[in-house]
């Protein structure tokens, strides 16, 4: 969700394609939270992704915090968009939505973007195979860079809301769902898919839009930002950004909105500096469980009671499948190791989720 701080780390980095293992997505509990929320998590909910996709991976640091509902903070490199490009096209297990993925940045976001950067996440990274990126990840309670791999470092953090006026529905307990109360499972899946790479860079939470990643160099995107139209042919651009609403992913150039809700009905990205995040969906209005979606920018208290991935519409999996993540039903060995050069940084950066006003 939208950037608020940046913490940059320049590296050195050589990388290339590597065999990818099969995804997994661990969750280490604070000792807050409860053993059988963890077990669901490290069960239910992994296994939505592991039975979905078979390269996401992630080690992720559950807490209960004060926050809106939630926030996480996680890890962003930065790579060449030729490096990025490569990448993808390297994958010998190409879908018909990647290959039209793929078509889409070479017919509309090369030019704005050919000789630029683009931030991934350390899971798409992964995902990817391009090694030596993935080093920069999150150690619990504090904001500054630990190395991938080492005791207590994780690729994010994710902090859910403490406070008493907000309850949180547990599907794993039963029973209905509070008028009052948001989904906990749902919201983490919210964060997750940000942790492996529906975030975008730029930030709405200053009262005007802006590109949070621009440390990093001026108008860089992330990998959703590649895939923002507002009509076919028409890519919204970072570095001009629209305030007109609209805007929806598209992973073949605009002709489709690729995110459809509960209702089936096409959701559109926030594109108003509200605090909402760029590349979260509006919620609908007036009764936002009518259309709903785990990606949207606001929870929905008393409606989202088992609401996941797999049965919201789809959206989140079309994004990952579109960044880089193959999906399980068209799962080939990788192809063979190729080598690519060039400079990395990494990142810390935080995400929110607002609770529905």
């Amino acid at each position: 969700m939208n950037p608020k701080e940046v913490l940059k780390l320049v590296l050195g980095v050589a990388f290339g394609a590597a065999l990818a293992n099969a995804g997994t997505i661990s969750y280490v509990c604070d000792p807050s939270v409860s053993a059988a929320t963890c077990a669901y998590l490290n069960t239910t909910v992994a296994g939505l992704y592991s039975s979905t996709f078979t390269d996401a991976s992630a080690s992720i640091y559950i807490t209960y915090g004060v926050t809106d509902l939630a926030q996480t903070q996680t890890a962003f490199n930065v790579v060449s968009y030729s490096q990025y490009l490569a990448a993808l096209t390297a994958n010998s297990n190409l879908n018909a939505l990647q290959l039209s993925a793929l078509a889409s940045l070479n017919a509309n976001a090369a030019g704005p973007y050919g000789s630029g950067s683009v931030d991934i996440t350390a899971s798409l990274a992964t995902a990817l195979g391009l090694t030596g990126l993935t080093d920069s990840g999150v150690p619990a309670g504090t904001s500054s860079p630990c190395n991938l791999g080492t005791a207590g470092c994780y690729n994010a953090e994710i902090t859910v809301t403490n406070d008493p006026g907000t309850p949180l529905y547990y599907d794993n307990l039963g029973g209905p769902e509070p008028a009052d109360a948001y989904d906990f499972y749902a919201t983490v899946e919210h964060e997750t898919d940000e942790v492996l790479g529906t975030s975008s860079c730029i930030d709405t939470g200053s009262g005007s839009l802006s590109n949070g990643c621009d440390s990093f160099g001026a108008g860089t995107p992330s990998a959703v930002d590649l895939f923002r139209y507002s009509a076919p042919g028409s890519l919204i651009l970072d570095s001009s950004l629209s305030t007109t609403p609209g805007a929806y992913f598209s992973f073949d150039g605009g002709a489709t909105n690729g995110v459809a809700g509960v209702g089936a009905s096409p959701k559109f990205y926030n594109t108003l500096a509200n605090g909402d995040d760029y590349a979260d969906f509006v919620s609908s209005s007036p009764d936002c469980g009518t259309n709903q979606v785990v990606q949207d920018a606001e929870g929905c208290s008393g409606e989202d009671a088992g609401l996941s991935i797999l049965n919201d519409g789809g959206g989140e999996i079309n994004i990952l499948n579109a960044v880089g993540y193959d999906l399980t039903s068209t799962a080939t060995p990788e192809p063979d190791t190729i080598a690519l050069f060039g400079l990395g940084c990494a990142a810390l950066a935080v995400y929110r989720r607002r609770r529905r006003a």
